[in-house]
């Protein structure tokens, strides 16, 4: 069975509106899935020069505009029935770099690092890769999604540029996590639970096996910390948005407030700062009315 999928792009603003019970027996059987966003943190290099260049303010709430719906019956249809949020790993797919020796580890980790916070209401559980190919990556290279995915949220893991070609595109993607969001049969973004956000089906994380990663517990010089990457992909999984000012000063690029959710990767940061749990705790707190 396949889906024939669109790439949309949604701004959905945020309302203040009451929670909608969410029925099983609603008629949803015209609801599709499409791929909505292209969430990413990026390698810092860069050739500006001089002065300040402000390229983005943290203006926001740190949460993306589309989020699961708590019993999802479209969602149980593939995610085993879970009325929560689950997550699976591809353990398989991992990279081959030398300093990389836990990454299985640190790919379930960077879910329980956001998890375990003692804010969140958010009851997310591991669950078993059914072994089928990303759903993203099989779309770029067929232009339709196949109905076979298994969980709200995989890390697929590893892909170098030959094998997936957003990597060939966006080389200075380290890591990037894909939405795929609910659409009616005229093609609306769907808000069944009334909460101002678009209805997530599901989402999909990949790292770019062109750099060369490490998850030791000490900086390795010329190489990128998988942990701190894997964590903020994560963030973008369970909702977060990024946060804080990026701009170049002196041809360098920096962030304040620097925070996992930073759109650059600054180097090795693996512990959420308080801007990282205010926004997270500020979704999660309320499930299942997100």
């Amino acid at each position: 069975m396949t889906i024939a999928l669109t790439k949309i792009v949604c701004a959905t603003s945020l309302l203040s509106v009451s929670m909608t019970t969410v029925l099983a027996a609603d008629d949803y059987s015209d609801h599709r899935v499409v791929l909505s966003y292209a969430e990413f943190i990026n390698h810092p290099d860069s050739d500006e020069a001089g002065g300040i260049t402000v390229y983005q303010k943290d203006n926001g709430n740190g949460q993306l505009a589309a989020d699961f719906v708590f019993n999802d019956p479209r969602r149980a249809s593939f995610n085993g029935g879970e009325a929560g949020v689950n997550f699976a790993v591809d353990y398989t797919s991992v990279s081959v770099d030398p300093d990389l020796t836990n990454q299985a580890h640190w790919m379930s980790e960077s879910v329980y690092t956001w998890t375990n916070l003692n804010c969140s209401g958010a009851n997310i559980s591991e669950t078993s890769h059914n072994g089928n190919k990303g759903i993203v990556e099989r779309y770029f290279n067929t232009g339709v999604i196949n109905s076979d995915w298994g969980a709200d949220l995989t890390q697929v893991g590893f892909r170098s540029a030959a094998d997936f070609s957003y990597f060939l595109a966006n080389p200075n993607v380290l890591g990037v996590t894909f939405t795929l969001t609910w659409v009616d049969g005229e093609g609306n973004p769907t808000d069944i639970d009334n909460n101002g956000k678009t209805d997530v089906a599901f989402r999909e994380i990949y790292y770019n096996d062109e750099y060369t990663w490490s998850d030791s517990d000490t900086a390795v010089p010329g190489t990128i910390d998988f942990p701190t990457v894997a964590i903020h992909e994560v963030g973008h999984g369970i909702s977060a948005a990024h946060f804080g000012m990026i701009a170049v000063k002196n041809g360098a690029l920096f962030a304040k407030p620097r925070a996992i959710m930073n759109a650059i990767y600054g180097g090795m940061l693996r512990d959420l700062t308080g801007r990282d749990k205010g926004s997270h705790c500020s979704n999660w707190a309320q499930w299942p009315n997100n």
